[in-house]
């Protein structure tokens, strides 16, 4: 992977496709979204989340919380009827190492 700087907005490529941009870590599953916002859900509660909003339209949604004391945003989008796009936000500057993780979650709980 490497990381490209424009202006003040970073982004990151690995094998090919878009990761990360501008502190945000995305990620795309290739799973239903009803499945991947089940498991995003349940990857805030088993990171004990306080404060979790969770809103939910038909082609995206956004579950928002507070873990360790920094604000965590999970946006997910639509794509094909077996695919969604998912993108996590750790903290005001985004982290990556906690968007990564909270991507695990995400994904083990998929695979349950």
């Amino acid at each position: 992977g490497c990381a490209i700087v424009a202006g003040d907005t970073v982004m990151g490529y690995e094998s090919g496709k878009l990761v990360y941009n501008d502190g945000s870590h995305q990620s795309n599953y290739k799973y239903p979204m009803d499945q991947v916002w089940d498991a995003a859900g349940k990857a805030m509660k088993e990171l004990k989340a306080s404060d979790i909003q969770m809103d939910r339209k038909i082609q995206k949604g956004t579950i928002e919380g507070v873990v360790d004391e920094e604000k965590v945003k999970i946006t997910m989008e639509y794509l094909t009827r077996t695919d969604t796009s998912v993108s996590v936000r750790v903290g005001t500057a985004g982290s990556n190492v906690g968007a990564k993780y909270i991507h695990e979650k995400i994904e083990s709980n998929l695979r349950k």
